[in-house]
Parts: structure tokens; C-alpha cells; sequence
């Protein structure tokens, strides 16, 4: 039997090379993968490029579709649903598992958000509200249905809105930065994140004017759905409350016939709330201020700052300022910001330049300000 298997070790071992097997004594190529994009491409091109992966894509819907929600201190949460999102600012998301429901939604006039268990009402608000929700810890996620259609797809860039630069040193990526000023008075910053080897965007996000992400959008498993170019999971991050979702899709259909009560609030005899209103009757006073005209700031109805919290103010809806001993505590570190690599503040030009590598300006020291309460969802699911 020995002297047998030792006849034919020389014709296994001939075999497995042949049919083209690692072999441990073996040394493994390196691969080399050609970019599909080169690092060269002006701003046009990119978007030119990004655009004609989901032209002609106007709306698209996954009646199965995964989503796992991780917050602070709690295991996470997995539910099954259906997302829907058209063209130009409509959008559906609910899922629901034995226990719990989450409807997030947009359209014409506003936004809303859902969830059970937590408060026994559907917060909603007008799109012009949108950066005031921002401003206040509301409990309810960042929803820009204007971000949301470019993250899904629907929506195609305008390269005039962008300036192009390259990514990290040493990295193969191109970014998109566009710089809008926000009813605040405070400017925002999207960034979109091109993966050059696979031709793909990878993220987009947003930035406040200080460098705070305010939501991070992760996109992969990219695949073709009739032609369009449809990211099959797609991570959502909110670093300020230090929560994730995280949608996976199978089964693609795109450009279906959407019905029309698909945009309608949900209608269970729950209690409806303006989160907009809500905020303006409780910092009325402290938004009043900014309605004169200054040097600095034209006068404009809509300029809002950051409100100072009190410990009497407490809603299930605002949460209070935690006690806060300023002269035990000292002074309040400054954590470097969640950014990879900032990219000026300043107005950009309208122009088609040519690649540049991001410089970061120095802004005047400003000062401190009071602690910002945390907020957190009312996704109380455990």
C-alpha cells in the first residue's frame, strides 16, 4: 500500500500544478489592478463619468430590505421593510420586526420620522426646517431629502456646485466639495468620495462650519440594475449621536410606477408633532435676537443660533442640559474633528480648475461655548 501511494505522489502532485494550486513552498505575484479612473480627471469629466452610471434613473424601490440600527450602550437592532425613493425629494423607508417599526419619510412639503416603541407620535417638519432641526437636539436623524436622492442615486450632480481635489496623500481617490450656506447663517460643506480603482463613489457626507460630521453616508457591493449603477448597502452614519444604519437591498427594481399615498404621513390615529414649531415656541425669544440688521449679517427672518440651554427646560422632545460645574471642571478640551482632511471654508470660484491638493486656512480662535447636550433617538428598542 506505501510503495503504491508513493508511485503516484509524482502524478498528484503534477496534477495540482497543473490545475494551478498554491503550493505552500509556492511565492505568491503581486496582482496589479488598473484604475478605472485616472487621477488627471478634471471636475467635468467626474461628474460627467458619475452622472452616466445612473442616467436616465428617475426612482427605484427594494421590497427587501435589511436594516440593522446601532446605538449607544444597546445591541443592535434588525428589522426587514421597504425603501422607495423618486426624484425630486420623495422618499420611504419602514421596517418593523416582532417588537418594533421605524417609518422615515419625504415629500413635497416635509419630512417625518417614526419609531415604536418610543414617543407615541410621528415627528415631522417642513424642508425649510431642516437646518433649524439641526441646531437642537430634537432626537430625530439628519434627513435631507436633497442629500438622500444624490446617496440613492436618482438625482444627478451639477458640476457647477463643485470644486475637485484630490484625496489623501498616497490614495486613489477623487473628491467633489461643495460649499452651501444654510438658513443659519452657517455654512455646510457635502463632500463626495470617488474610489478611482473601481470608478464607484464610496461616501458622501456633510460638515457644519466647524468641521463636525453631521452625517456620513458609506455606499458599497455596487451593482448594475437594469443598466444603473445602484449601491446594494449603504451605511449611515451619525457621529453626533453615535448611531449607525445600515440598509442592505436585494432585488433592485427601478423606475417602477410609485403610488402617490406611498409619500402620505402614517395615519394610525397617532399624535402628529412639528418638531419647526415645537423649537421656535421654546427658543422664541433667543431666535428674536437675530432678526435686526447687523454690519455682519443682513437682517433675515430665518438667522438662528445655537440656543443656551437651562435645566428647567425639559421635554420629551428637547432633552435639559446635564448639570454642568464649569469651575470644578476646568477648561472644556477641544477633541480634533472628524475629518480626514480639511478643505477650505472659503466661497469656491466657479471655475473648472485643475487638480489641487486641499489647504486648510486658519480661522481666529473663537470662544468656548457651553456644553452641547447629547441627543439621542427615541429608538428605545431593548
Amino acid at each position: 500500500m506505501i510503495d503504491h501511494f508513493f508511485r503516484i505522489l509524482p502524478a498528484i502532485v503534477a496534477l495540482i500544478i497543473s490545475a494551478g494550486c498554491q503550493l505552500p513552498w509556492q511565492k505568491e505575484e503581486p496582482r496589479y489592478v488598473d484604475p478605472a479612473l485616472p487621477l488627471t480627471l478634471n471636475r467635468d469629466e467626474l461628474v460627467n463619468y458619475l452622472n452616466r452610471q445612473n442616467q436616465g434613473l428617475d426612482s427605484w424601490r427594494c421590497t427587501t430590505t435589511r436594516m440593522e440600527v446601532r446605538l449607544p450602550n444597546v445591541l443592535p437592532v434588525r428589522l426587514k421593510g421597504n425603501i422607495a425613493c423618486r426624484a425630486p425629494r420623495h422618499f420611504r423607508l419602514t421596517a418593523d420586526n416582532v417588537i418594533a417599526r421605524a417609518d422615515l419619510g419625504s415629500n413635497d412639503n416635509r419630512c417625518w420620522f417614526y419609531s415604536r416603541p418610543g414617543e407615541a407620535a410621528v415627528m415631522t417638519w417642513k424642508h425649510e426646517d431642516t437646518a433649524l432641526i439641526q441646531q437642537v437636539p430634537s432626537g430625530v436623524p439628519y434627513i435631507d431629502p436633497n442629500w438622500l436622492m444624490l446617496v440613492l442615486g436618482v438625482k444627478p450632480l451639477d458640476a457647477n456646485e463643485y470644486e475637485i481635489s484630490k484625496g489623501l496623500t498616497g490614495g486613489r481617490e477623487l473628491w467633489l466639495s461643495a460649499i452651501e450656506d444654510s438658513p443659519s447663517g452657517r455654512s455646510l460643506r457635502r463632500v463626495i468620495k470617488v474610489d478611482t480603482i473601481r470608478g464607484v463613489i464610496r461616501e458622501h457626507a456633510v460638515y457644519d462650519s466647524e468641521l463636525n460630521p453631521l452625517v456620513r453616508a458609506k455606499l458599497s457591493k455596487h451593482r448594475s440594475c437594469n443598466g444603473h449603477l445602484i449601491p446594494e448597502m449603504v451605511r449611515l452614519q451619525f457621529p453626533q449621536m453615535d448611531s449607525e444604519i445600515t440598509l442592505t437591498f436585494q432585488g433592485i427594481e427601478t423606475n417602477p410606477r410609485l403610488p402617490e399615498e406611498l409619500w402620505r404621513l402614517p395615519d394610525n390615529n397617532l399624535q402628529v408633532v412639528d418638531v419647526g414649531n415645537v423649537i421656535r415656541q421654546r427658543f422664541a425669544p433667543q431666535f428674536d435676537k437675530h432678526r435686526s440688521a447687523s454690519p455682519q449679517m443682513p437682517a433675515r427672518s430665518d438667522y438662528l443660533e445655537t440656543p443656551v440651554y437651562r435645566q428647567d427646560d425639559k421635554t420629551a422632545l428637547l432633552p435639559a442640559e446635564p448639570k454642568f460645574d464649569s469651575a470644578a471642571a476646568g477648561p472644556t478640551p477641544i477633541a480634533a474633528p472628524d475629518w480626514d482632511k480639511p478643505i477650505s471654508f472659503s466661497k469656491p470660484a466657479r471655475s473648472n480648475a485643475s487638480l489641487r491638493t486641499p489647504n486648510a486656512i486658519a480661522q481666529p480662535p473663537k470662544p468656548p461655548k457651553p456644553p452641547k447636550p447629547k441627543s439621542k433617538w427615541n429608538w428605545k428598542w431593548w
